[in-house]
Protein backbone atom coordinates (compact mmCIF):
# COMPACT_ATOMS: atom_id res chain seq x y z
CA UNK A 1 0.00 0.00 0.00
CA UNK A 2 1.47 3.52 -0.97
CA UNK A 3 2.56 5.62 1.53
CA UNK A 4 0.85 8.86 2.61
CA UNK A 5 0.45 11.94 0.53
CA UNK A 6 2.81 14.56 0.56
CA UNK A 7 2.45 18.33 1.26
CA UNK A 8 4.40 21.21 -0.24
CA UNK A 9 5.41 23.71 3.04
CA UNK A 10 7.66 26.53 3.33
CA UNK A 11 11.48 25.65 3.85
CA UNK A 12 12.20 26.58 7.72
CA UNK A 13 12.98 25.28 10.69
CA UNK A 14 10.02 23.20 12.85
CA UNK A 15 7.90 22.11 9.87
CA UNK A 16 6.33 19.19 9.98
CA UNK A 17 4.03 16.98 7.72
CA UNK A 18 0.82 18.45 8.12
CA UNK A 19 -1.27 15.40 7.52
CA UNK A 20 -0.77 14.11 10.94
CA UNK A 21 1.98 11.52 9.86
CA UNK A 22 4.94 11.66 11.40
CA UNK A 23 7.61 10.10 8.88
CA UNK A 24 9.03 11.77 6.27
CA UNK A 25 12.20 13.54 4.66
CA UNK A 26 12.68 17.40 3.55
CA UNK A 27 13.68 16.98 -0.40
CA UNK A 28 14.93 20.76 -1.47
CA UNK A 29 12.45 21.94 -4.16
CA UNK A 30 11.96 25.14 -6.47
CA UNK A 31 8.84 26.27 -4.11
CA UNK A 32 10.34 25.95 -0.91
CA UNK A 33 10.81 22.32 0.94
CA UNK A 34 8.89 19.03 -0.13
CA UNK A 35 8.38 16.91 2.58
CA UNK A 36 8.30 12.99 0.89
CA UNK A 37 7.31 10.86 3.21
CA UNK A 38 9.30 7.66 4.38
CA UNK A 39 8.18 4.12 2.71
CA UNK A 40 5.55 2.00 4.17
CA UNK A 41 6.82 0.18 6.72
CA UNK A 42 4.78 -2.90 7.22
CA UNK A 43 6.44 -3.84 10.53
CA UNK A 44 6.33 -0.52 11.75
CA UNK A 45 2.43 0.04 11.15
CA UNK A 46 2.17 -3.10 13.04
CA UNK A 47 3.54 -1.82 16.03
CA UNK A 48 1.24 1.21 16.01
CA UNK A 49 -1.79 -0.53 15.06
CA UNK A 50 -3.06 -2.52 17.85
CA UNK A 51 -7.13 -2.96 16.92
CA UNK A 52 -7.84 -6.06 15.17
CA UNK A 53 -11.19 -7.77 12.92
CA UNK A 54 -12.57 -8.15 16.10
CA UNK A 55 -12.47 -4.70 17.00
CA UNK A 56 -13.85 -3.78 13.66
CA UNK A 57 -16.92 -6.14 14.28
CA UNK A 58 -17.89 -4.66 17.41
CA UNK A 59 -18.17 -1.44 15.98
CA UNK A 60 -20.86 -2.57 12.91
CA UNK A 61 -22.44 -4.64 15.76
CA UNK A 62 -22.68 -1.65 17.99
CA UNK A 63 -24.32 0.06 14.75
CA UNK A 64 -26.50 -2.14 13.42
CA UNK A 65 -27.72 -3.57 16.43
CA UNK A 66 -27.74 -1.18 19.36
CA UNK A 67 -30.27 -0.63 21.56
CA UNK A 68 -32.75 -0.96 18.62
CA UNK A 69 -32.54 -4.53 18.25
CA UNK A 70 -34.68 -4.71 21.43
CA UNK A 71 -37.62 -3.47 19.50
CA UNK A 72 -37.13 -5.40 16.47
CA UNK A 73 -39.65 -5.39 14.10
CA UNK A 74 -41.27 -2.76 15.35
CA UNK A 75 -43.04 -0.44 12.63
CA UNK A 76 -42.30 -3.34 10.20
CA UNK A 77 -45.17 -6.13 11.75
CA UNK A 78 -48.07 -3.83 10.69
CA UNK A 79 -46.91 -3.73 7.11
CA UNK A 80 -46.21 -7.21 6.21
CA UNK A 81 -47.95 -9.34 9.26
CA UNK A 82 -47.22 -12.49 9.43
CA UNK A 83 -44.49 -12.45 6.93
CA UNK A 84 -42.41 -9.89 8.36
CA UNK A 85 -39.30 -11.91 8.41
CA UNK A 86 -39.37 -12.27 4.44
CA UNK A 87 -38.46 -8.57 4.61
CA UNK A 88 -35.60 -8.65 7.28
CA UNK A 89 -33.87 -11.37 5.06
CA UNK A 90 -34.27 -9.53 1.90
CA UNK A 91 -33.01 -6.18 3.36
CA UNK A 92 -29.81 -8.18 4.08
CA UNK A 93 -28.96 -8.09 0.97
CA UNK A 94 -29.59 -4.36 0.36
CA UNK A 95 -27.57 -4.06 2.72
CA UNK A 96 -24.41 -6.12 1.43
CA UNK A 97 -25.35 -3.76 -1.68
CA UNK A 98 -24.64 -0.47 0.15
CA UNK A 99 -21.86 -2.05 1.95
CA UNK A 100 -20.15 -3.97 -0.84
CA UNK A 101 -18.38 -0.30 -2.84
CA UNK A 102 -17.26 0.54 0.73
CA UNK A 103 -15.35 -2.82 0.95
CA UNK A 104 -13.79 -2.04 -2.54
CA UNK A 105 -12.63 1.10 -1.26
CA UNK A 106 -11.19 -0.17 1.82
CA UNK A 107 -9.05 -3.29 0.47
CA UNK A 108 -7.63 -0.80 -1.77
CA UNK A 109 -4.51 1.75 -0.55
CA UNK A 110 -7.52 3.88 0.71
CA UNK A 111 -8.30 1.42 2.98
CA UNK A 112 -5.07 2.55 5.35
CA UNK A 113 -6.52 6.22 6.33
CA UNK A 114 -9.79 6.97 8.77
CA UNK A 115 -10.76 9.44 6.30
CA UNK A 116 -13.02 7.03 4.87
CA UNK A 117 -15.37 7.97 2.49
CA UNK A 118 -13.83 11.82 1.43
CA UNK A 119 -10.94 10.10 0.68
CA UNK A 120 -12.81 7.64 -1.32
CA UNK A 121 -14.89 10.61 -3.31
CA UNK A 122 -12.16 12.81 -3.66
CA UNK A 123 -9.55 10.26 -4.99
CA UNK A 124 -11.95 8.24 -7.46
CA UNK A 125 -12.96 11.22 -8.60
CA UNK A 126 -9.84 13.49 -8.64
CA UNK A 127 -11.70 16.59 -6.51
CA UNK A 128 -10.98 17.77 -2.95
CA UNK A 129 -14.12 19.95 -3.10
CA UNK A 130 -16.03 17.62 -4.72
CA UNK A 131 -15.15 15.00 -1.79
CA UNK A 132 -15.62 17.74 0.79
CA UNK A 133 -19.05 19.06 0.25
CA UNK A 134 -20.06 15.39 0.23
CA UNK A 135 -18.97 14.13 3.09
CA UNK A 136 -19.62 17.48 5.16
CA UNK A 137 -22.78 16.61 6.68
CA UNK A 138 -21.70 13.42 7.97
CA UNK A 139 -19.81 14.27 11.15
CA UNK A 140 -22.59 16.75 11.93
CA UNK A 141 -25.32 13.52 11.29
CA UNK A 142 -23.06 11.57 14.27
CA UNK A 143 -22.31 13.76 16.25
CA UNK A 144 -26.03 14.68 16.74
CA UNK A 145 -26.68 11.03 17.22
CA UNK A 146 -23.86 11.03 19.83
CA UNK A 147 -25.93 13.77 21.71
CA UNK A 148 -29.57 11.75 21.35
CA UNK A 149 -28.26 8.48 22.68
CA UNK A 150 -26.53 10.11 25.60
CA UNK A 151 -30.24 12.19 26.46
CA UNK A 152 -31.82 8.90 25.61
CA UNK A 153 -29.17 6.75 28.39
CA UNK A 154 -29.97 9.70 30.71
CA UNK A 155 -33.98 9.24 30.44
CA UNK A 156 -33.75 5.58 30.81
CA UNK A 157 -31.38 4.96 33.71
CA UNK A 158 -33.20 5.63 37.00
CA UNK A 159 -30.17 8.15 37.92
CA UNK A 160 -29.57 11.75 37.87
CA UNK A 161 -27.03 13.97 38.83
CA UNK A 162 -28.10 17.33 40.35
CA UNK A 163 -31.89 16.27 39.29
CA UNK A 164 -31.10 16.55 35.89
CA UNK A 165 -31.43 13.94 32.93
CA UNK A 166 -29.20 16.50 31.09
CA UNK A 167 -26.64 16.92 33.61
CA UNK A 168 -26.08 12.69 33.37
CA UNK A 169 -26.26 13.14 29.18
CA UNK A 170 -23.22 15.51 29.63
CA UNK A 171 -21.69 13.49 32.00
CA UNK A 172 -21.63 10.63 29.54
CA UNK A 173 -20.45 12.49 26.42
CA UNK A 174 -17.90 14.01 28.47
CA UNK A 175 -17.11 10.40 30.06
CA UNK A 176 -16.56 9.09 26.26
CA UNK A 177 -14.25 12.02 24.99
CA UNK A 178 -12.01 11.10 28.13
CA UNK A 179 -11.96 7.34 26.83
CA UNK A 180 -11.36 8.99 23.28
CA UNK A 181 -8.24 10.65 24.64
CA UNK A 182 -6.52 8.25 26.06
CA UNK A 183 -5.99 6.63 22.45
CA UNK A 184 -7.76 4.16 20.14
CA UNK A 185 -6.93 1.09 21.50
CA UNK A 186 -8.52 2.19 24.86
CA UNK A 187 -12.15 3.01 22.48
CA UNK A 188 -11.52 -0.50 20.32
CA UNK A 189 -11.83 -3.06 23.74
CA UNK A 190 -14.55 -0.86 25.49
CA UNK A 191 -16.62 -1.51 22.00
CA UNK A 192 -15.50 -4.93 22.30
CA UNK A 193 -17.04 -5.34 25.76
CA UNK A 194 -20.05 -3.88 25.33
CA UNK A 195 -20.99 -4.57 21.68
CA UNK A 196 -19.33 -8.06 22.45
CA UNK A 197 -21.79 -8.24 25.64
CA UNK A 198 -24.83 -6.82 24.13
CA UNK A 199 -24.79 -9.29 21.14
CA UNK A 200 -24.97 -12.36 23.33
CA UNK A 201 -27.39 -10.64 25.36
CA UNK A 202 -29.60 -10.96 22.42
CA UNK A 203 -28.38 -14.06 21.53
CA UNK A 204 -29.09 -15.44 25.35
CA UNK A 205 -32.68 -14.00 25.17
CA UNK A 206 -33.55 -15.84 21.89
CA UNK A 207 -32.06 -19.43 22.23
CA UNK A 208 -34.28 -20.28 24.49
CA UNK A 209 -37.56 -17.88 23.03
CA UNK A 210 -37.42 -20.32 19.81
CA UNK A 211 -38.84 -23.20 21.73
CA UNK A 212 -42.07 -21.23 22.59
CA UNK A 213 -42.73 -20.52 18.95
CA UNK A 214 -46.22 -21.15 17.38
CA UNK A 215 -46.13 -22.29 14.18
CA UNK A 216 -49.73 -21.07 14.06
CA UNK A 217 -48.99 -17.44 14.66
CA UNK A 218 -47.50 -17.73 10.98
CA UNK A 219 -50.79 -18.63 9.42
CA UNK A 220 -52.19 -17.69 7.18
CA UNK A 221 -49.35 -15.83 5.98
CA UNK A 222 -51.02 -12.91 4.25
CA UNK A 223 -53.81 -12.22 6.46
CA UNK A 224 -54.80 -8.80 5.59
CA UNK A 225 -56.72 -7.68 2.22
CA UNK A 226 -53.78 -5.66 1.06
CA UNK A 227 -51.11 -8.56 1.69
CA UNK A 228 -53.38 -10.60 -0.35
CA UNK A 229 -53.97 -8.54 -3.53
CA UNK A 230 -50.70 -6.90 -3.68
CA UNK A 231 -48.17 -8.87 -1.48
CA UNK A 232 -44.87 -7.64 -3.62
CA UNK A 233 -45.85 -4.24 -3.09
CA UNK A 234 -46.35 -4.51 1.11
CA UNK A 235 -43.46 -6.48 1.25
CA UNK A 236 -41.57 -3.97 -0.62
CA UNK A 237 -42.54 -1.46 1.90
CA UNK A 238 -41.80 -2.82 4.71
CA UNK A 239 -38.10 -3.57 3.29
CA UNK A 240 -37.42 -0.43 2.67
CA UNK A 241 -38.52 0.40 6.18
CA UNK A 242 -36.21 -2.57 7.34
CA UNK A 243 -33.26 -1.02 5.36
CA UNK A 244 -33.25 2.26 7.71
CA UNK A 245 -31.86 -0.10 9.78
CA UNK A 246 -28.81 -0.32 7.99
CA UNK A 247 -27.84 3.30 8.18
CA UNK A 248 -24.84 4.27 9.68
CA UNK A 249 -22.84 0.93 8.76
CA UNK A 250 -20.03 3.24 6.93
CA UNK A 251 -18.97 4.20 10.60
CA UNK A 252 -16.76 1.51 10.24
CA UNK A 253 -14.31 2.82 7.79
CA UNK A 254 -13.16 5.22 11.29
CA UNK A 255 -10.81 2.04 12.17
CA UNK A 256 -8.94 2.34 8.57
CA UNK A 257 -5.93 4.31 10.29
CA UNK A 258 -5.93 2.28 13.37
CA UNK A 259 -6.35 -1.63 12.57
CA UNK A 260 -3.57 -3.83 11.62
CA UNK A 261 -3.74 -5.34 8.13
CA UNK A 262 -6.61 -2.68 7.20
CA UNK A 263 -7.26 -3.84 3.48
CA UNK A 264 -7.87 -7.26 4.34
CA UNK A 265 -9.44 -6.97 7.93
CA UNK A 266 -11.79 -4.10 7.57
CA UNK A 267 -13.88 -5.57 4.22
CA UNK A 268 -14.16 -9.05 5.77
CA UNK A 269 -15.07 -7.58 9.11
CA UNK A 270 -17.90 -4.97 7.04
CA UNK A 271 -19.35 -7.60 4.87
CA UNK A 272 -19.66 -10.26 7.39
CA UNK A 273 -21.01 -7.99 10.00
CA UNK A 274 -23.62 -5.95 7.67
CA UNK A 275 -24.97 -10.22 7.18
CA UNK A 276 -24.31 -11.29 10.50
CA UNK A 277 -26.39 -9.01 12.13
CA UNK A 278 -28.81 -8.71 8.94
CA UNK A 279 -29.50 -12.34 9.57
CA UNK A 280 -29.99 -12.03 13.85
CA UNK A 281 -32.37 -9.08 12.80
CA UNK A 282 -33.95 -11.53 11.03
CA UNK A 283 -34.02 -14.11 13.55
CA UNK A 284 -35.06 -11.54 16.43
CA UNK A 285 -38.17 -10.82 14.25
CA UNK A 286 -39.34 -14.31 13.37
CA UNK A 287 -39.03 -15.29 17.24
CA UNK A 288 -40.76 -12.19 18.33
CA UNK A 289 -43.84 -12.96 15.99
CA UNK A 290 -43.75 -16.77 16.61
CA UNK A 291 -44.16 -15.86 20.34
CA UNK A 292 -46.44 -12.79 20.31
CA UNK A 293 -49.48 -12.93 17.02
CA UNK A 294 -48.54 -10.23 14.82
CA UNK A 295 -52.09 -8.50 15.72
CA UNK A 296 -51.13 -8.12 19.77
CA UNK A 297 -46.99 -7.57 19.03
CA UNK A 298 -48.22 -4.56 17.05
CA UNK A 299 -49.36 -2.63 20.77
CA UNK A 300 -46.06 -4.17 22.52
CA UNK A 301 -43.58 -1.18 23.87
CA UNK A 302 -40.38 -2.99 22.74
CA UNK A 303 -41.43 -6.58 21.01
CA UNK A 304 -38.63 -8.82 21.19
CA UNK A 305 -38.07 -8.43 24.24
CA UNK A 306 -41.91 -9.30 25.52
CA UNK A 307 -41.74 -11.97 23.50
CA UNK A 308 -38.50 -13.44 25.48
CA UNK A 309 -39.88 -12.38 28.93
CA UNK A 310 -43.10 -14.17 27.80
CA UNK A 311 -40.98 -16.98 26.54
CA UNK A 312 -39.14 -17.03 29.59
CA UNK A 313 -42.17 -16.23 32.10
CA UNK A 314 -40.43 -13.36 33.37
CA UNK A 315 -41.19 -9.71 33.88
CA UNK A 316 -40.03 -7.39 30.92
CA UNK A 317 -38.36 -5.23 32.99
CA UNK A 318 -35.55 -7.70 34.24
CA UNK A 319 -34.34 -7.99 30.80
CA UNK A 320 -35.44 -4.17 29.46
CA UNK A 321 -33.66 -1.76 31.52
CA UNK A 322 -29.95 -3.36 31.17
CA UNK A 323 -30.49 -4.69 27.86
CA UNK A 324 -31.53 -0.98 26.52
CA UNK A 325 -28.90 0.37 28.91
CA UNK A 326 -26.10 -2.09 27.45
CA UNK A 327 -27.10 -1.36 24.06
CA UNK A 328 -27.64 2.00 24.10
CA UNK A 329 -23.72 2.08 25.19
CA UNK A 330 -22.40 -0.08 22.57
CA UNK A 331 -24.17 2.13 19.75
CA UNK A 332 -22.27 5.65 21.59
CA UNK A 333 -18.68 3.87 21.63
CA UNK A 334 -19.44 2.67 17.88
CA UNK A 335 -21.58 5.63 16.63
CA UNK A 336 -18.42 7.90 17.86
CA UNK A 337 -15.71 6.12 15.11
CA UNK A 338 -17.53 8.03 12.48
CA UNK A 339 -17.45 11.77 13.36
CA UNK A 340 -14.13 12.25 14.70
CA UNK A 341 -12.32 9.99 12.09
CA UNK A 342 -13.98 11.89 9.41
CA UNK A 343 -13.18 15.29 11.03
CA UNK A 344 -9.53 13.87 11.74
CA UNK A 345 -9.51 12.70 7.56
CA UNK A 346 -10.54 16.67 6.56
CA UNK A 347 -7.28 17.58 8.66
CA UNK A 348 -5.99 17.42 4.60
CA UNK A 349 -8.05 20.42 4.01
CA UNK A 350 -7.75 22.16 7.54
CA UNK A 351 -4.48 21.09 8.97
CA UNK A 352 -5.40 21.62 13.19
CA UNK A 353 -7.76 19.00 12.71
CA UNK A 354 -5.33 16.15 11.66
CA UNK A 355 -3.60 17.01 15.01
CA UNK A 356 -2.87 14.14 17.59
CA UNK A 357 -2.27 13.50 21.08
CA UNK A 358 0.94 11.33 22.24
CA UNK A 359 -1.99 7.79 22.58
CA UNK A 360 -2.15 8.53 19.10
CA UNK A 361 -6.40 10.10 19.49
CA UNK A 362 -7.17 12.66 17.43
CA UNK A 363 -7.46 15.25 20.08
CA UNK A 364 -8.74 18.79 17.92
CA UNK A 365 -11.22 16.79 16.04
CA UNK A 366 -12.74 14.70 19.02
CA UNK A 367 -12.44 17.64 21.38
CA UNK A 368 -14.40 19.62 18.31
CA UNK A 369 -17.28 16.29 18.34
CA UNK A 370 -17.55 16.22 21.94
CA UNK A 371 -17.66 19.95 22.18
CA UNK A 372 -20.79 19.81 19.82
CA UNK A 373 -22.65 17.17 21.04
CA UNK A 374 -22.36 18.52 24.88
CA UNK A 375 -23.64 22.27 23.39
CA UNK A 376 -26.89 20.76 21.75
CA UNK A 377 -27.70 18.66 24.82
CA UNK A 378 -27.15 21.96 27.08
CA UNK A 379 -28.72 23.94 24.98
CA UNK A 380 -32.13 21.29 24.21
CA UNK A 381 -31.25 21.75 20.79
CA UNK A 382 -30.54 18.03 19.64
CA UNK A 383 -32.82 18.28 16.97
CA UNK A 384 -31.65 20.61 15.12
CA UNK A 385 -28.81 18.67 14.34
CA UNK A 386 -30.97 15.01 14.07
CA UNK A 387 -32.79 16.88 10.39
CA UNK A 388 -29.46 16.30 8.52
CA UNK A 389 -29.07 12.41 9.91
CA UNK A 390 -30.54 10.36 7.68
CA UNK A 391 -30.93 12.58 4.44
CA UNK A 392 -27.21 13.55 4.94
CA UNK A 393 -26.19 9.80 5.09
CA UNK A 394 -28.38 8.81 2.45
CA UNK A 395 -26.89 11.63 -0.15
CA UNK A 396 -23.48 10.42 0.66
CA UNK A 397 -24.54 6.47 0.12
CA UNK A 398 -26.12 7.29 -3.20
CA UNK A 399 -23.12 9.28 -4.38
CA UNK A 400 -20.50 6.17 -2.90
CA UNK A 401 -22.77 3.88 -4.44
CA UNK A 402 -22.51 5.81 -8.34
CA UNK A 403 -18.74 5.94 -7.35
CA UNK A 404 -18.60 2.77 -7.10
CA UNK A 405 -20.83 1.56 -10.03
CA UNK A 406 -18.19 3.31 -12.18
CA UNK A 407 -15.16 2.84 -10.80
CA UNK A 408 -13.49 0.58 -13.07
CA UNK A 409 -14.06 3.15 -15.92
CA UNK A 410 -13.61 6.19 -13.35
CA UNK A 411 -10.14 5.90 -11.81
CA UNK A 412 -8.79 2.19 -13.28
CA UNK A 413 -5.84 2.74 -11.22
CA UNK A 414 -7.45 2.66 -8.45
CA UNK A 415 -10.09 -0.13 -9.26
CA UNK A 416 -6.86 -2.77 -10.01
CA UNK A 417 -5.22 -1.70 -6.78
CA UNK A 418 -7.89 -2.90 -4.65
CA UNK A 419 -7.36 -6.81 -3.48
CA UNK A 420 -11.55 -7.09 -2.87
CA UNK A 421 -12.24 -6.20 -6.80
CA UNK A 422 -15.39 -7.64 -8.14
CA UNK A 423 -16.01 -7.77 -11.86
CA UNK A 424 -16.74 -4.55 -13.58
CA UNK A 425 -20.50 -5.49 -13.73
CA UNK A 426 -20.89 -7.25 -10.85
CA UNK A 427 -19.98 -3.78 -9.11
CA UNK A 428 -21.61 -2.56 -11.53
CA UNK A 429 -24.85 -4.03 -10.69
CA UNK A 430 -23.68 -3.69 -6.76
CA UNK A 431 -22.87 0.31 -7.13
CA UNK A 432 -26.55 0.74 -8.79
CA UNK A 433 -28.05 -1.26 -6.57
CA UNK A 434 -27.04 0.15 -3.56
CA UNK A 435 -27.41 3.90 -4.84
CA UNK A 436 -31.13 3.24 -5.81
CA UNK A 437 -31.82 1.60 -2.51
CA UNK A 438 -29.94 5.06 -0.88
CA UNK A 439 -32.04 6.73 -3.48
CA UNK A 440 -35.01 5.34 -2.35
CA UNK A 441 -34.88 6.07 1.16
CA UNK A 442 -33.91 9.65 0.67
CA UNK A 443 -37.24 9.90 -1.03
CA UNK A 444 -38.88 8.64 2.09
CA UNK A 445 -36.41 11.09 4.25
CA UNK A 446 -37.56 13.94 2.20
CA UNK A 447 -41.35 13.35 2.31
CA UNK A 448 -41.82 12.11 5.69
CA UNK A 449 -41.30 14.15 8.47
CA UNK A 450 -37.90 13.51 10.74
CA UNK A 451 -39.54 11.87 13.81
CA UNK A 452 -40.97 9.05 11.04
CA UNK A 453 -37.78 8.39 9.18
CA UNK A 454 -35.59 8.55 12.43
CA UNK A 455 -38.07 5.89 14.22
CA UNK A 456 -36.98 3.26 11.05
CA UNK A 457 -33.51 3.50 12.30
CA UNK A 458 -31.67 1.64 14.73
CA UNK A 459 -31.80 4.84 17.08
CA UNK A 460 -35.76 5.31 17.19
CA UNK A 461 -36.25 3.90 20.15
CA UNK A 462 -34.50 7.05 21.51
CA UNK A 463 -37.16 9.40 18.89
CA UNK A 464 -39.89 9.26 21.52
CA UNK A 465 -41.73 11.85 23.97
CA UNK A 466 -40.41 15.36 24.28
CA UNK A 467 -37.39 14.18 21.67
CA UNK A 468 -39.69 13.59 19.40
CA UNK A 469 -41.98 16.75 19.33
CA UNK A 470 -39.24 19.04 17.37
CA UNK A 471 -39.38 16.54 15.10
CA UNK A 472 -42.46 16.51 14.12
CA UNK A 473 -42.29 18.79 10.57
CA UNK A 474 -42.74 18.68 7.21
CA UNK A 475 -39.28 18.30 5.49
CA UNK A 476 -39.41 21.50 3.61
CA UNK A 477 -39.81 23.11 7.10
CA UNK A 478 -36.64 20.93 8.62
CA UNK A 479 -34.02 18.38 6.97
CA UNK A 480 -34.27 19.91 3.53
CA UNK A 481 -33.41 23.45 5.06
CA UNK A 482 -30.72 22.06 7.24
CA UNK A 483 -29.05 20.20 4.82
CA UNK A 484 -29.11 23.17 2.55
CA UNK A 485 -27.89 25.86 5.55
CA UNK A 486 -25.39 23.32 6.70
CA UNK A 487 -24.14 22.56 3.12
CA UNK A 488 -23.49 26.67 2.77
CA UNK A 489 -21.74 26.31 6.20
CA UNK A 490 -19.01 23.70 4.58
CA UNK A 491 -18.54 26.26 1.46
CA UNK A 492 -17.37 28.75 3.73
CA UNK A 493 -15.88 26.28 5.73
CA UNK A 494 -13.68 24.91 2.87
CA UNK A 495 -12.79 28.67 1.32
CA UNK A 496 -11.89 29.57 4.72
CA UNK A 497 -9.30 26.26 5.07
CA UNK A 498 -8.05 26.93 1.50
CA UNK A 499 -7.06 30.76 2.40
CA UNK A 500 -6.11 29.77 5.20
CA UNK A 501 -3.40 26.97 3.65
CA UNK A 502 -2.44 29.48 1.15
CA UNK A 503 -1.33 32.24 4.02
CA UNK A 504 0.91 29.68 5.92
CA UNK A 505 2.01 28.41 2.66
CA UNK A 506 0.94 24.96 2.34
CA UNK A 507 0.50 23.61 -1.08
CA UNK A 508 -1.74 20.03 -1.55
CA UNK A 509 -0.36 17.48 -3.58
CA UNK A 510 -2.01 17.21 -7.02
CA UNK A 511 -4.50 13.94 -7.16
CA UNK A 512 -2.51 12.05 -9.52
CA UNK A 513 -2.12 9.62 -7.97
CA UNK A 514 -3.92 7.57 -4.71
Amino acid sequence: MPPPLSVLVPERDGDRLLTGRDSGRLVSGRDGAYIAPAPFDPDMARGRRRLSGLHALSVVAGVLLGAGALFVPKRVENLAGPATPIPFLVAVAGGLALSVGYAVFLSGPLGDDGGGAYRHLSRAWRSRTLGFLLIWPKPAAYTALLALLAQYLAGVVPLSLGGSDDALALAVLGLLFVIHLAGPSVVGWLGVVLSGGFTLFLVALLLPSVTAIAPGNFVPLFPTPPLQEQPVRSLGRATLVVLFGFVGFDAVAGLAGEVREPTRTLPRALLSGVVGAGLLATALAFVALGVIPWTRLVFAGAPFVDAAASALGIDVGVLFLPGVTLGTLAALVALSWAPTRTLAGLGELVPPLAHTNRFGAPDVATAAVFGVAAALVFADAVFVGLFLVVPGLLVLYVAHGLTTAVLPALNPELYAASEFRPSPRLLALAGFSGSGLAALLLWQALTLDPAVVLGYTRVGPAVTGTAADPLVRQPLQSAVPALVGWETVGVVVYVTARDYREEIGVELEPLTRF
